[in-house]
């Protein structure tokens, strides 16, 4: 076992973190926060739609579903009641590169969160009823959420345009509906055995707890889990797999009015460039006062809404921006042309002291606030173990925001703002038949 020390907070009252990786693989971490008398534990497995093959996407988002279905000792729709009636509250989520669980309970009940996490992660128990259920469930979310929503195709459009299938980001985390309609229990099952195991995953404990009390629960209800038998599947990522040289598509939709959607490759999260490229994101959209706002919105008046946010992978990312257009007479063309008009200017010219200072307290605010919480420490701390094995750099990632200077964000301007890096997406009112 070891310990790292975090840093020393007496706002936060987070105290020395403790590490302790098991027989089997988990990685545990425990951060004591006695500031309330509650505890949150996170799961979260390296498994997202990234890992998934061309052929049976979508299991990813599907397995999130499938996991509160049921499992040797927790019969259907318990797992909710127990958590509930204990006082706490659960949920889940499901990116491209993991999925994670996490709930929140009364301190004393830490016992039964680690239980039930330990229950669902032992062995498969999901039963064909249940698959059937859930099966039906996530084709009507994706009915609801893409086919028939406004926009909602975008993120199928988007990551068709800008990767090769082979990447494991050409599809978006719902997957194909085809493939989650036909999917077998064999399917799901083999699914579970592939990346359900405690060597693909990290627990973090955060909360009114004692590291030394904490880890001999986590030691009762998950030492017995058998790790896998082989090494976890990877998939290696190529810089080939971004289809470069200017991507294009024109989409009608049921929308009032002209929207274009401009994105453009960037780093992973993997890379310190993020940082920089969510500064650069903030400058352009954050507030009135942004560059983006500013031109399109107030001084030229032709977007109603605009938006800018750093789409971050493992592997890559995708820098994106949309605008709505502000009226039925303004074009796609017209919207690109305004928004290149300020990507150049901040490439040629850079960005002030005032927007960096800006961006960087509105990161570190938000960044803050998400830190107050021990259900938004322990998600934070499980994503920090399992893509760069420290979970202290929860703690420091406001240090990385503060580090980057307005040359390196003029220089990112410049090598990703370029015809040859975009993927543009135009969407269109659909015509009358």
């Amino acid at each position: 076992m070891s310990t790292i020390l975090s840093p020393k907070s007496p706002k936060t009252g987070i105290l020395p973190i403790t590490q302790h990786t098991l027989a089997n693989g988990l990685r545990v971490v425990v951060i004591p926060k006695f500031t309330a008398p509650v505890v949150a534990v996170a799961v979260t497995y390296q498994v997202g739609s990234y890992s998934e093959s061309p052929d049976n996407t979508g299991f990813a988002h599907f397995f999130e579903h499938l996991m509160f279905e049921g499992s040797e000792n927790v019969a259907h729709g318990m797992f909710d009641k127990y958590c509930t009636e204990a006082g706490g509250d659960n949920n889940a989520y499901t990116t491209y590169d993991k999925t994670t669980y996490y709930m929140t309970l009364p301190a004393h009940q830490l016992e039964l969160a680690l239980w039930l996490e330990a229950d669902r992660m032992a062995a498969f128990g999901v039963t064909q009823e249940a698959l059937d259920v859930q099966r039906n469930v996530v084709l009507e979310e994706i009915n609801q959420n893409v086919e028939n929503s406004p926009y909602g195709t975008f993120s199928r459009v988007q990551n068709r345009l800008a990767f090769a299938p082979e990447a494991g980001y050409h599809w978006e985390v719902y997957g194909d509906p085809a493939h989650i309609a036909a999917s077998t229990l064999a399917d799901v099952q083999n699914f579970f055995t592939d990346f359900y195991r405690p060597d693909n995953a990290c627990l973090v404990v955060c909360g009114a707890v004692q590291p030394e009390a904490a880890l001999e629960l986590v030691q009762k209800y998950f030492n017995s889990i058998q790790a896998g038998a082989s090494p976890v599947r990877r998939k290696n990522f190529q810089s080939e797999y971004r289809y470069t040289g200017g991507r294009y598509q024109r989409v009608e939709d049921a929308i009032p009015t002209n929207t274009l959607f401009l994105s453009f490759h960037g780093e992973g999260y993997i890379n310190d460039e993020v940082n920089a490229a969510e500064i650069l994101s903030s400058i352009l959209s954050d507030g009135i006062s942004s560059r983006l706002y500013k031109a399109l919105a107030y001084e030229q008046q032709i977007a109603s809404e605009i938006n800018c946010y750093l789409d971050d992978r493992q592997f890559t990312s995708l820098f994106t921006i949309y605008t709505i257009a502000n009226g039925d007479g303004i074009t796609c063309e017209a919207l690109y042309d305004g928004v290149y008009a300020v990507l150049s200017d901040i490439a040629a010219k850079g960005v002030t002291p005032q927007e960096m200072a800006k961006a960087q307290n509105r990161l570190t605010t938000r960044l803050a606030r998400t830190l107050q919480r021990a259900n938004g420490i322990a998600d934070e701390a499980a994503h920090q173990t399992l893509f760069f094995g420290d979970p202290n750099r929860t703690f420091t990632l406001m240090d990385g925001y503060n580090a980057v200077t307005a040359d390196a964000v003029q220089a990112l301007a410049q090598k990703l703002f370029t015809k040859e890096n975009e993927i543009r997406i135009d969407f269109v009112p659909k015509t009358s038949a």
